[in-house]
């Protein structure tokens, strides 16, 4: 596999286009992302639970779970914290 070297000037954003929806597909990541956070928290719940419930599993496949689970629900709440700010920052803009 041949790999191009990368010229000054030629690097540009990627082409797209604009969605009709506005923030449909804003709404639809989003969504995406929180379904993949609670599956995080599923499978660290899981993990945790075969580990010492039922005596099996590795600790590490655990506590690497668990790390997942809290780095992506950190991750989440930073998002909100800075949706809400935007938002309450656009209403007093407004107001």
């Amino acid at each position: 596999m041949a790999i191009n070297p990368i010229e000054a000037g030629k690097l540009s954003a990627p082409q797209t286009k604009p969605s009709e929806g506005g923030g449909a597909h804003f709404a639809e990541a989003l969504t995406q992302f929180m379904l993949e956070v609670n599956s995080d928290q599923i499978k660290a719940g899981n993990q945790m639970k075969q580990l010492l419930v039922e005596g099996e599993g590795s600790i590490h496949e655990a506590m690497v779970a668990m790390n997942t689970a809290e780095g992506s629900f950190r991750l989440l709440m930073e998002m909100r914290n800075r949706l809400v700010a935007g938002i309450t920052q656009l209403l007093q803009t407004r107001g």
